[in-house]
């Protein structure tokens, strides 16, 4: 039987942020401990494995190589900046590659944990991005990403949240992108078509952050964004604006797609 669980981001958690850095390594570190327990709880916890990082940046190399994994492998859609080559001549267990994430060259459950932090949303098809993850983990898959909130709409209406972000040179064809919100409802679709009724879990962890007003350089600036984004959400369906899921996969896999250069019969 597949199963959604829903989890709020602790205040106390919120309350400690007082840097950008802090504000990722707070969202990473929650993200990797779920992915633990879950090890622990299975009797997997003998290490790590193997973990895929896409869409990654200098953060995701720093973070990763600080945990026991075997194989860190990090995809981009550019050559591999300053900071990043200097994880890659420091840790062998580290490589990259150049990869679109919506058709990623790699074997099916090839990598135990497949994780991606704030990246599916500057896709032209995020749920590609989705599904070729679920297709590629072996173990679990963790997103980081935008969530959709009634509040959240709200605000995009009033000017207060960013719909389109622009002038993203990291972007494939450095192209503009809708920021794309996920939500429960379709990301159960979205599990439902891939894994059946097969056992799936989703687990969603959310709460209201922003790296602009947890991260301020004033603290009680700082205090009072934690305070107020842990009570908005208590807001019925406003839960969060900042969504970590994790994903167990189910055991009813489909078929790889093909694909193929053959044009239809009726084709010119």
């Amino acid at each position: 039987m597949n199963r959604v669980r829903f989890q709020r981001r602790a205040l106390r958690d919120l309350l400690r942020i007082d840097s950008h850095g802090d504000f990722h390594d707070t969202l990473f570190r929650h993200a990797i401990d779920r992915y633990r327990a879950h090890l622990d709880a299975t009797s997997q916890g003998n290490g790590l494995g193997r973990v895929l990082a896409i869409g990654a940046n200098h953060r995701d190399a720093r973070a990763l190589a600080k945990l026991p994994f075997e194989q860190i492998l990090l995809t981009g859609i550019a050559d591999p900046d300053d900071a990043i080559r200097i994880a890659l001549d420091d840790d062998p267990r580290i490589s990259y590659r150049i990869e679109n994430s919506e058709q990623l060259a790699l074997e099916s459950r090839s990598f135990d944990l497949v994780f991606c932090k704030e990246s599916l949303h500057h896709l032209a098809r995020p749920v590609l991005g989705l599904y070729e993850m679920l297709r590629i983990c072996r173990r679990a898959a963790l997103v980081i990403e935008p969530y959709d909130t009634v509040a959240g709409r709200l605000f995009e209406r009033l000017g207060l949240a960013t719909v389109y972000e622009t002038q993203q040179v990291g972007n494939l064809g450095a192209r503009d992108n809708f920021v794309y919100r996920f939500g429960r409802r379709p990301l159960e679709f979205l599990l439902n078509s891939y894994y059946l009724e097969s056992d799936y879990t989703l687990e969603i962890t959310l709460g209201w952050m922003s790296s602009r007003w947890n991260a301020h350089p004033v603290a009680s600036v700082r205090r009072l964004a934690a305070l107020a984004g842990w009570g908005l959400g208590f807001v019925p369906g406003s839960r969060g604006n900042y969504m970590t899921a994790l994903i167990l996969p189910g055991r009813d896999l489909p078929a790889d797609p093909v694909v193929t250069d053959e044009k239809p019969a009726d084709s010119p």
